[in-house]
């Protein structure tokens, strides 16, 4: 039964449900109405990293590649990542488009013995999905070739036993202790298991009709970036990332596949020079420039009207706001992350009990979404605010990158790119992060007045 708030009738009720449903964070197609495309906006001045990749597709020498896309959480890579699947598939390429969550666990490290499986796996998966082997009834899935590869060698004898294929893509994603055993008896196979699944990829593409495949195969792994692991293994998965993309990037050229894998931002960080190991570089996604760096942090009027568009796509925000200043307001403060400026508008709407809602309702949405930011560590602040005056986030030493991993993942911390990149505290806390720096500031003189213990 619909219960409505006494200040709101049925209509007003079903229209702020409405919007609440349409402000939801998920991917969006090309063809979804609430998509907009910001980076064919030339008042933007963005570059397109879908565009890029495309290229590097296109013009890449030979009929495999692969490349790397960045980003922060909710900054659009998966909805961006199905407007490249479109043009691919405009541009004649069969496009495999799969979440590696749905193979592998997102709390525990990536071995890359288990990240070739889902590879191949789920370029198996993608094709039977597409329909394109009907004409090679017999051919086996990966999964089965990976059950008698396992089971024809006796190390795998004690792990496997008689599993059946699905089994085993099944328990790679949903048992850890299944997954660390593979890894360590893979570990002495790793080259063998390599080439066989180099193998499988080259066998069953050679398979495709010409007038399915086009202008060849590209296979998209998104979510990647996600795998953060909990708060006793994090440094570990992202050690297991690093050495996935450095010391292992020659395992993920497939052989006649076009390659895209999704990274988090911190990995240009931790491994400088990682584009260089992947044909097509790494492209960035960044939250839009809503203000200009520098003291006086000036609005930037292109980027404010882009994410009036945006908002205005999913629903009528001036029944809910009134005037323009007031959405505004909610870009600036969420530092021109859409994910952020989407949580900011979904807990007002929540919280409505007239339209449209007042200031108290505006700015108890805002404390809401910052105390989720809150709260910071006296020592970070004073990091943060160096971030927030010099917008470099560089690191005195490599053991600080799980910190700044943390500041980047939890949107503390935000990279934007005009012309350089550069790095700026998140709006809603930034006057937090300076009274904590100067608070930290104050207590050291204090302590430096008052003399050494028994002065």
């Amino acid at each position: 039964m619909q219960v409505y708030h006494h200040r709101m009738s049925p209509e007003d009720q079903v229209y702020l449900r409405d919007f609440f449903r349409a402000l939801e964070d998920r991917p969006l197609d090309p063809e979804d109405p609430a998509y907009i495309g910001l980076y064919d906006d030339p008042t933007l001045g963005l570059e397109d990293p879908a565009e890029l990749l495309l290229r590097s597709i296109e013009w890449a020498p030979s009929n495999a590649s692969a490349q790397l896309l960045s980003g922060f959480r909710g900054a659009g890579k998966s909805t961006e990542l199905r407007r490249l699947r479109r043009d691919l598939r405009e541009a004649g390429y069969l496009v495999l488009l799969f979440d590696v969550f749905d193979y592998l666990s997102p709390s525990a490290p990536i071995d890359v013995s288990d990240f070739v499986m889902v590879l191949a796996g789920a370029l198996s998966d993608g094709l039977e999905e597409a329909n394109v082997l009907k004409h090679a009834p017999s051919h086996e899935t990966y999964w089965a070739r990976l059950k008698n590869f396992m089971q024809s060698r006796v190390e795998f004898h004690e792990v496997v036993g008689k599993m059946g294929a699905v089994d085993i893509k099944a328990s790679l994603r949903t048992d850890p202790t299944f997954r660390q055993r593979v890894q360590q008896h893979a570990a002495g196979h790793l080259a063998e298991l390599v080439k066989d699944m180099r193998a499988y990829v080259s066998e069953t593409i050679s398979m495709i009709p010409e007038d399915q495949i086009g202008s060849g195969l590209v296979l998209i792994v998104d979510s990647i970036e996600n795998i953060s692991g909990t708060i006793t293994n994090s440094e570990d998965v992202q050690a297991s990332l690093e050495r996935l993309f450095t010391s292992h990037a020659d395992n993920l050229h497939l052989p006649l596949v076009h390659g895209v894998y999704t990274v988090p931002p911190w990995l240009k960080i931790r491994a400088p020079g990682i584009s260089g190991r992947f044909s097509g570089g790494l492209q960035v996604l960044h939250p839009l420039t809503v203000r200009a760096p520098g003291g006086a942090r000036d609005p930037a009027p292109a980027a404010l009207d882009a994410l009036c568009h945006l908002v205005s796509a999913r629903g009528d925000w001036a029944r809910l706001l009134g005037e323009r200043a007031r959405l505004d307001r909610l870009a600036l403060e969420s530092g021109g992350h859409l994910r952020d400026l989407m949580r900011l508008l979904s807990e007002i709407v929540r919280r409505a009990d007239q339209l449209p809602v007042s200031e108290t309702t505006i700015q108890r949405a805002i404390t809401q979404v910052k105390s989720e930011l809150l709260p910071i560590a006296i020592e970070d602040a004073r990091w943060l605010q160096r971030i927030a005056k010099t917008h470099d986030a560089s690191l005195l030493d490599i053991s600080q990158l799980p910190r700044l991993v943390t500041f980047l993942d939890s949107h503390l911390v935000l990279c934007y790119r005009n012309g350089d990149e550069w790095y700026d505290v998140h709006p809603l806390v930034r006057d937090e992060v300076e009274q904590l720096a100067r608070r930290r500031e104050a207590d050291a003189e204090e302590g430096e007045a008052a003399g050494p213990p028994g002065a």
